[in-house]
């Protein structure tokens, strides 16, 4: 596994992408920066603070493309090179798939949970870190008391949301495996990766409403959300298994 990791940091293109996920939470900073009162728990990414979400759209929305180049679709490079056989010959087919998968989802929990620190700790150098809007502010609007407890713990909440966040990031990075496995193709892996997020993030009950700190949405409403668009991955993952290691010959 520490090859899989090491194979990561030595790719040029896997380090643009991960250049890019840090960045641009940053580049919101700038646009903050012009506004009259900012606290430090409302500037931060995830808050969505900004006029027009820009930057949550560019990288929230797009997250899958960026793990795709990071380390996703390592399976078709594997194929295409010859080395999947390889593997496949010294570790077996199962332990393949799963040496895949983890990596995947620990590189790109780990990128996403690092650009979110970053932007924190930035933000800590020009936002007031004590202040926040009051919990009675709040009074009447749907999930008042889930809200008012984060309102109540801002740096708590937003510590929660950013592993949250990067959960989601680590099972998408996975599920771009897990496609990138059922095809060997660039060309269908990646439409077809970001579809399955782009449903998740744009129905009714949106993966995008875990991810958001200081929403008016309650734990009834994000719960389900949680539960269903987890069993969702966890079924992809479980039909690339048997895809691969029950009925696929090498």
């Amino acid at each position: 596994m520490k090859s899989q990791f090491s194979r990561v940091l030595r790719n040029k293109l896997s380090c643009i992408g991960i250049l890019a996920i840090v960045l641009i939470p940053c580049i919101e900073i700038i646009q903050l920066l012009s506004y009259e009162k900012v606290y430090l728990a409302e500037a931060f990414f995830l808050s969505g603070s900004t006029i027009g979400h820009v930057t949550q759209i560019i990288l929230l929305w797009f997250l899958p493309l960026y793990l795709l180049v990071i380390c996703s679709d390592d399976p078709i490079q594997d194929k295409k090179t010859g080395v999947r056989d390889i593997w496949i010959s010294k570790l077996g087919k199962k332990k393949y798939f799963f040496v895949k998968l983890k990596t995947s989802f620990i590189v790109s929990f780990s990128v996403i949970f690092l650009a979110l620190t970053i932007n924190f700790l930035i933000n800590s150098l020009f936002f007031d870190m004590a202040g926040f809007s009051s919990a009675s502010n709040y009074d009447g609007v749907s999930g008042e008391a889930f809200l008012k407890k984060q309102v109540e713990s801002p740096y708590l909440s937003i510590f929660l949301f950013s592993l949250t966040t990067s959960f989601f990031a680590g099972l998408i990075g996975a599920a771009g495996t897990c496609f990138s496995m059922l095809t060997y193709d660039k060309k269908i892996t990646y439409p077809v990766t970001f579809a399955f997020w782009y449903i998740l993030i744009s129905n009714k009950g949106s993966v995008m409403y875990l991810l958001q700190p200081f929403a008016e949405y309650g734990l009834e409403t994000l719960t389900p959300i949680f539960i269903t668009s987890t069993l969702a991955f966890l079924v992809l993952y479980i039909l690339t298994y048997l895809h691969e290691v029950k009925i696929n010959e090498i």
